[in-house]
């Protein structure tokens, strides 16, 4: 029934043309964007950035977080809740992987350390992911690293 009753509500908003339905909005609302907000933050390309910890390196095609790496970004996340910084996730990887899976894997290590800040307190809003293959890499790092730059 419940479903039935969603499904003519969005099929209502459709054909109306007009906004959907508050019930279809609030559930948007609890939606997590994946990469966060682009409004406020400095591109790397653009401007010189620092960073706000040690890079996080990572072995071969992993993305998962180690025991020490988890320990740096407890520390980072006791930090923002004083000073409130954005931070500008941004992942990098080596030359030898092809330019698309460069791209995903750096994108997939950027957003496990951005979930990892957000489960020890850092508001997702404070929180920006960025991943480049070699093909696309501003001047940085050429290796499988993670470098979280202070905006």
């Amino acid at each position: 029934m419940r479903f039935f009753l969603l499904y003519s509500a969005f099929a209502l908003g459709l054909c109306s043309c007009t906004t959907p339905p508050a019930l279809l909005q609030e559930q948007e609302a609890d939606i997590v964007f994946a990469l966060g907000p682009k409004e406020g933050f400095t591109s790397p390309m653009a401007a010189p950035l620092k960073p706000a910890c040690p890079a996080l390196e990572f072995p071969g095609t992993s993305f998962a977080l180690n025991g020490g790496q988890k320990k740096t970004l407890q520390g980072l996340a006791a930090d923002w809740k004083e000073t409130k910084l954005r931070y500008l996730i941004a992942g990098y990887t080596p030359p030898e992987l092809p330019g698309d899976y460069a791209r995903s894997l750096s994108e997939r290590r950027a957003q496990a350390v951005r979930q990892y800040l957000i489960e020890n307190g850092v508001e997702a809003a404070s929180l920006q992911t960025i991943g480049f293959g070699h093909d696309s890499a501003p001047s940085g790092p050429s290796t499988s690293v993670v470098v979280i730059y202070k905006q």
